[in-house]
């Protein structure tokens, strides 16, 4: 528009002084003129025009160069995606965008060191595949694709990279989605028009897990086991073939090709990774027996209790990732809690007053009996314990001297600063949290040459927030990827409650509802009142009969939490459902206790 303009004032200049007979001849010219003007820019896709400049200067900032450095006030100086100066009283370049701070707070862009980010989730159509032999199935079918590099799956424009990006991560290490050995991970800058130009390493890791097939071996955990062993030991054996053919004078008979194990002989000389998710502290033992049978380079991840085995972690310096999702938050007893037993009490005096009236006892009693009982206070301490420790366990690594970063395969980054302070409140330190998002994942890819902290001649990769990251009103106002600034709205935050009753009458109606689970796919509908006293139904597709009824129902400003109960027979576990509403589509997650957390997703029915 600005062009536009310019040129419409010329074209006035020039036909208004002119002879009176020229501006008669020239009187169809300025619309032709002005028309194709606005027809040529209508061509131009302005989006692929080059940056106006690759220098930025930011002035007058707080810099965090590392999680223990602290450089106090002074400025930075971007150029060609790297660092070149950090200093006080720069004087700005010529071609330099000059960001003004206004003692502003500048942090290291954090790096996520495990996640399926940009990679959207697998179709599940339910198609059972044929196979000739059940016992020994295609690779493909029970999820042994190691040859799948994870940077091939990465759509740019996924909204996951968004959302990394406005919460400070500048760097992904991403993984294929999958079952047993879904493939090789790629390290991802979060910045590209595409996968080639974000990738930043690839083929530096092998992504494992203990996750069998339904129906196809290996199904169990020791099926898997068994079968990474063979797989491993086929490997080698297919690289001593290669290299003694390769040194034979004669002709030697020439190994299979096999891509699989082709993609595994670099694990087995040590030269990549593996990546292994080891949420449980068995599954933890496990994977240290593996890799002290085997040999391979070792990295222990989603780690949610790593205590039981943190003296055997610290002696075999094995890297941890520990994963950057908390249960829901145990909240001690407060004052509601004693209005509540003010008024069972009073129940309880009138019930005994009537107990020669009638001989039912009041429901509420009842459930206080049951809740005194010693078993049920012997569950909630063993549940209470079971929290302390995993919401305590970086801190007790942090104590044990063992270094350790975070995984994101399931949580959300929003969700980190939340999951931080937790931490801290368990005795994590502040530069111990830091440390787990810059320094000690760079390390642990082996990028801390380029990426990790802020100095010169590194990656411009940082952000800058309104106040100190931590402090309730701090909120990220820039994030640099290898130079590449984003912008974000800072969006004045609601109180509590505010938008609360629009919201559930957004939630009120019938949601369908998909659940993956380790056993396959599960559906149904819930059902959601918005009344004051909200209501939640759960019926499952397998049980329309016996629907599950939520309770602890906790509405946020896009966000539903409740408990629901699934009764095993002669048996029961706990089931959290948390998720984020967007229109009529939700997410999130469905945590069982002893089972961790899975995948929910639903769409709003029509009334």
């Amino acid at each position: 528009m600005l062009i536009l303009s310019f040129k419409k004032l010329r074209l006035f200049y020039f036909t208004a002084y002119q002879p009176s007979y020229m501006k008669k001849l020239l009187f169809l010219f300025p619309m032709t003129f002005l028309l194709g003007i606005i027809h040529l820019s209508a061509q131009i896709d302005y989006d692929k025009f080059p940056e106006v400049t690759s220098t930025y200067l930011i002035n007058d900032v707080h810099i965090q160069k590392s999680p223990t450095d602290s450089f106090g006030l002074g400025d930075i100086l971007i150029k060609d995606g790297f660092i070149s100066q950090v200093a006080r009283n720069i004087t700005a370049p010529a071609d330099a965008y000059v960001i003004e701070g206004d003692s502003a707070y500048v942090y290291p862009a954090f790096i996520d060191a495990l996640s399926h980010t940009g990679i959207a989730k697998k179709e599940d159509k339910g198609d059972r595949p044929k196979v000739k032999f059940q016992g020994y199935p295609p690779n493909s079918v029970v999820g042994i694709t190691p040859e799948v590099l994870a940077y091939k799956l990465v759509d740019p424009s996924q909204e996951t990279i968004k959302k990394m990006k406005s919460n400070g991560f500048a760097v992904s290490h991403v993984v294929p989605r999958g079952k047993m050995l879904p493939g090789q991970g790629s390290v991802m800058l979060l910045s590209g028009e595409t996968n080639e130009e974000m990738l930043l390493g690839e083929a530096g890791s092998m992504y494992f897990q203990l996750a069998g097939t339904r129906g196809f071996y290996p199904t169990t955990v020791i099926g898997v086991m068994a079968k990474w062993r063979d797989l491993y030991r086929q490997a080698t054996y297919l690289d001593k073939h290669q290299a003694v053919s390769k040194a034979s004078a004669g002709p030697a008979k020439r190994a299979k090709a096999d891509k699989s194990l082709q993609a595994l002989v670099p694990v087995t000389k040590k030269q990549q990774t593996v990546f292994m998710k080891a949420e449980k502290a068995k599954d933890i033992h496990r994977a240290i027996a593996l890799q002290q049978d085997l040999g391979y380079k070792l990295v222990l991840a989603e780690v949610k209790q790593a205590g039981p085995a943190l003296d055997k972690i610290k002696k075999l310096n094995i890297p941890v990732l520990i994963s950057a999702k908390l249960p829901k938050e145990v909240k001690e007893k407060g004052a509601k809690d004693k209005k509540d037993k003010g008024k069972q009490k009073d129940m309880d005096k009138k019930s005994t007053a009537d107990k020669n009236k009638t001989s039912e006892k009041p429901a509420a009693k009842k459930k206080a009996k049951k809740e005194d009982s010693p078993e049920v206070k012997a569950m909630k301490e063993r549940k209470k314990k079971s929290y302390d420790a995993y919401v305590g366990q970086a801190a007790a690594l942090e104590k044990a001297g063992v270094p350790f970063a975070f995984s994101f395969l399931d949580s959300k980054p929003e969700d980190l600063k939340k999951t931080l302070k937790r931490m801290m409140k368990a005795g994590l330190s502040q530069s111990g949290a830091f440390a787990a998002l810059t320094t000690q994942p760079a390390k642990v890819l082996g990028i801390d040459k380029q990426v990790g902290t802020i100095a010169n001649g590194k990656m411009a990769n940082l952000f800058l927030t309104t106040a100190p990251y931590f402090s309730d009103d701090a909120n990220i106002k820039y994030t640099f990827v290898e130079g590449d600034m984003t912008e974000f709205e800072i969006k004045p935050k609601k109180k509590k409650g505010e938008g609360s009753e629009d919201f559930k009458k957004t939630l009120a109606g019938r949601w369908s509802y998909e659940v993956e689970t380790p056993m396959g796919t599960y559906d149904g509908v819930i059902e959601i009142s918005g009344d004051e006293d909200m209501a939640v139904k759960v019926i499952s597709s397998d049980a329309p009969g016996d629907p599950m009824i939520g309770r602890d129902i906790e509405v946020g400003d896009q966000s539903l939490t409740y408990v629901t109960t699934l009764d095993m027979g002669g048996g029961s576990m706990e089931m959290t459902t948390s998720v984020d509403v967007d229109g009529d589509s939700m997410t999130g997650t469905v945590e069982i206790d002893g089972m961790g957390s899975m995948p929910i997703t639903g769409t709003k029915l029509p009334e």
